[in-house]
């Protein structure tokens, strides 16, 4: 028979990447609140296809971080005995919907710069530079309140790429504006706005790959497997490792699982407690667990995980 001893952190002392940039978010989403206000006047007043494309294209990042916001308060929640880790993957919903949501304004978008390139209608250009001066303006005092936190969430960073789409939006239509007023030249609106949903749709195929790995429990980005590997089987007193695991609960939560083989003079609280540390200070996995087991248990945890698998290896 194996032995096993398992060390696991509960779910309820985790906090999600997102929610400790939660001020942030509320912040920058003021400022978008605002600018999309003085963007949709601007699209009305000018007439100017790329201002509107930036309002709505503002107006779904903002919701975007809105629905991050909701989703970390929702990851708050304490666990139930139906959700053991909660919520907590909530935030991960909100990235899948908010890239839904760039893939339909990007194609939206793209079809009216092609309808406004043939059919192009008279723009204020000096109005344009004006409002497009006022989304920069907006755009850069959120990048640098969001810099930080885009390193450590990937709903922060999914914000942090939406700002920074927004402020090449605004400068495309400022040079939409300047070659409006200096040589009357009206398409330059239609390629403006084109280029805001052109800059959307490879972002948005960035996020849904990034979402679909945590979907599919990958290792997360920056995590080695080998190394985590290695620096569990160099630890004093064992002997083997088998059956790891490392995954993303969401974004800035790593998790993992291991079946360890101590040695027969390892104490095992000991053990325990130097993996544990290892995995925190070396790699951030604050949940972890591990499973200790005696060298003639193998054959049996072979055997189950063959059939289980349908596998030769099994592990």
């Amino acid at each position: 028979m194996g032995m096993g001893h398992n060390h696991d952190h509960g779910a309820g002392g985790l906090q999600t990447a997102t929610g400790a940039h939660k001020r942030r978010l509320m912040i920058v989403l003021s400022i978008y609140a605002t600018i999309i206000v003085a963007q949709i006047v601007g699209a009305i007043v000018t007439n100017s296809l790329a201002l509107a494309a930036e309002a709505m294209h503002m107006a779904v990042d903002a919701s975007g971080i809105l629905i991050a916001l909701i989703a970390t308060v929702l990851a708050t929640r304490a666990a139930t005995k139906r959700r053991s880790y909660g919520l907590m993957r909530a935030e991960i919903v909100a990235v899948l919907i908010n890239c839904l949501l760039l893939f339909g304004l990007g194609g939206f978008i793209l079809f009216e710069a092609v309808e406004r390139w043939f059919n192009p209608s008279d723009v204020a250009g000096g109005g344009v530079i004006v409002f497009a001066i006022i989304g920069l303006i907006g755009a850069a005092t959120s990048l640098i309140i969001l810099n930080r936190g885009a390193k450590e969430s990937l709903n922060v960073k999914a914000a942090f790429l939406e700002v920074m789409s927004d402020g090449i939006g605004a400068a495309a239509i400022i040079i939409s504006g300047i070659l409006n007023v200096t040589l009357g030249w009206n398409r330059g609106d239609a390629i403006a706005a084109a280029a805001i949903g052109v800059i959307i749709l490879p972002r948005a195929f960035v996020l849904l790959k990034q979402a679909i790995n945590l979907i599919m429990q990958g290792v997360p980005q920056g995590i080695d497997l080998d190394e985590v590997r290695g620096a569990i089987v160099d630890a004093e007193g064992v002997e083997a490792v088998h059956s790891l695991h490392v995954w993303g609960l969401t974004s800035g939560v790593a998790v993992m699982s291991a079946h360890v083989v101590p040695t027969a003079e390892a104490e095992h609280a000991p053990l325990l407690d130097e993996l544990t540390a290892a995995m925190r200070e070396r790699f951030g996995i604050e949940h972890c667990t591990f499973q200790f087991e005696e060298r003639a248990h193998l054959v049996h945890e072979g055997l189950l995980n063959r059939e289980l698998a349908g596998s030769a290896d099994g592990h």
